[in-house]
């Protein structure tokens, strides 16, 4: 049972998303600045913002304390806030978190949101550990995220594509638009290959906001820990902002980084699980070719919440041939419609899945989960128990 600060703090979700940066702006100087003095990384896009914010952080490491706030977690609030690749304990949040609910709420704009807070109590965690550099991982958009209450030294762009449509916009062209206007904050900007409708607005902004612009070329080789041909990409992109704030740092520095949930492969009950929180069109198109370059007997569970584009995704895992098992996602999910020859489960615990895992993965075989961070992360806890969060916590960035 969530303690009564983590309830209080999850009910700030039924305030949904709320566009606009005059609360969050307001909280942020009424606290005082957090970290306005400390050099900067905005990861801002698509697909790919979390592996490349970890593999930035993980660069600049050597010599280094640095600071890295991504979202959501898999299992427990504080991953999302961590320092030298340690995620904060529960009871460092909560008093993150009531610090920020200690500002007299009734002389902002509107009360502050689940990732509004989060986000300020980052910072102040950032500035009370003495971090040299913080690496912040965007939120839903770009133009009225929270992250932009920090002063940012460079931002980086990771491949744009269709993603919450319902507040960003509906094609590329409109997603790109509110994603590059961060530029407005004047910090240096460097893009991973775009399509060409975003690398058009990306190059548009640039010259409006008279921001230094330039793309990045793969990597010839993903970086050891992050398994999958698209991380030569946020490889490349993390490699050149990590140089923004350090020349020396080599491609060898990304080495290591492990990212849980992102193709991630456990051994379990003589079989495997591989993990990947796959939620768009594009994500799921890299996740289908790793899987068409490793074929294997294996079965593919998937599911992922309501606003997401489920038609697209689950005719691209149905070319993989492997048989396709939905179910619900946990908290906000909803049930799909099953193509035929599917099987559905009416939600992860459902004990007629849990047979059907146990039978494959005694058989030698693999059990793709994807989709939700909600669904991912709630079977890899119940799957793997105790070894989740040994995995998770102590050093992630460094052994996974």
């Amino acid at each position: 049972m969530a303690a009564a600060w983590q309830e209080a703090l999850f009910q700030r979700r039924y305030l949904g998303v709320q566009l606009g940066l005059e609360a969050v702006r307001a909280a942020y100087v009424a606290l005082g600045s957090p970290g306005a003095g400390i050099p900067a990384i905005h990861v801002v896009g698509t697909n790919g913002k979390g592996s490349t914010a970890a593999m930035c952080a993980q660069a600049l490491r050597h010599g280094r304390k640095v600071g890295l706030y991504t979202s959501p977690h898999l299992h427990r609030i504080g991953e999302r806030i961590r320092v030298d690749g340690a995620a904060i304990a529960d009871d460092v949040v909560q008093g993150l978190v009531d610090r920020v609910l200690a500002i007299d709420e009734t002389r902002l704009p509107r009360p502050l949101t689940f990732f509004e807070i989060l986000t300020l109590a980052a910072l102040l965690h950032f500035e009370a550990a003495g971090v040299d550099v913080m690496v912040l991982e965007c939120g839903l958009g770009g133009r009225l995220d929270a992250t932009r209450v920090a002063n940012f030294t460079v931002t980086l762009f990771v491949p744009i594509d269709l993603d919450h449509t319902a507040y960003l916009g509906p094609d590329v062209t409109a997603i790109a638009g509110e994603k590059a206007a961060v530029m407005e904050d004047g910090a240096e900007a460097i893009s991973a290959p775009q399509q060409p409708e975003a690398a058009a607005v990306l190059q548009v902004f640039a010259l409006r906001f008279g921001v230094a612009l330039r793309f990045v070329e793969p990597l010839a080789h993903a970086p050891g820990g992050l398994p999958g041909d698209h991380q030569r990409i946020n490889a490349a992109l993390a490699l050149a902002g990590a140089q923004a704030l350090d020349p020396e740092v080599t491609a060898a520095d990304l080495d290591g980084v492990r990212w849980p949930g992102r193709l991630e492969r456990v051994a379990l009950g003589g079989g495997h699980l591989l993990l990947d929180v796959a939620h768009n069109p594009h994500g799921v198109a890299a996740l289908v070719r790793y899987l068409w370059a490793r074929p294997t007997r294996r079965a593919v569970l998937f599911g992922c919440l309501a606003d997401k584009d489920a038609p697209s995704m689950l005719a691209q895992l149905a070319t993989l041939g492997a048989p396709l098992w939905l179910t619900t996602p946990p908290g906000g999910g909803y049930r799909l419609d099953a193509p035929p020859g599917a099987r559905s489960f009416s939600d992860p615990d459902d004990p007629e899945l849990r047979a059907a895992i146990d039978d494959l993965l005694a058989a030698g075989g693999e059990l793709v989960i994807c989709g939700s961070h909600h669904l991912v992360g709630h079977l890899r806890a119940a799957l793997l128990g105790a070894e989740a969060d040994a995995r998770w916590l102590g050093d992630p960035l460094a052994r996974g």
